[in-house]
């Protein structure tokens, strides 16, 4: 692992003056951490230098986090409709959620006699 040079802000290029797709995550970073974009991909070059980088969605996780929120709601007495109407969904796909969610890793393995 590479060692990462804390550089000094006054250092730091405007987004546009990044080289490759550094300017492009930097961009993208801005969006959820303003003032942060350039310093995270300042970060990334270091860490990932001379690497092609692949970044994978993370649907999977985001998915869990939902249904999981659907099940506490749930579980605290909120209606299968009201949560239909607030993650926008139908009430049958709530109502799968909710089904899945409720079985054990045993009940979900498939029994062989």
């Amino acid at each position: 692992m590479s060692k990462v040079v804390k550089i000094p802000e006054e250092y730091w290029p405007e987004i546009d003056a990044l080289p490759g797709d550094l300017a492009f995550i930097a961009r993208g970073l801005e969006q959820y951490l303003p003032g942060s974009g350039v310093q995270v991909a300042l970060i990334l070059a270091q860490v990932f230098k001379g690497q092609p980088l692949y970044i994978r969605g993370i649907e999977e996780l985001l998915l869990k986090i939902r249904n999981d929120a659907i099940r506490k709601e749930y579980d605290s007495g909120v209606k299968v409709k009201e949560l239909a109407f607030k993650f926008d969904l139908s009430v049958r796909w709530v109502e799968d959620i909710l089904a899945r969610e409720e079985q054990s890793p045993a009940e979900k393995q498939m029994r062989l006699f």
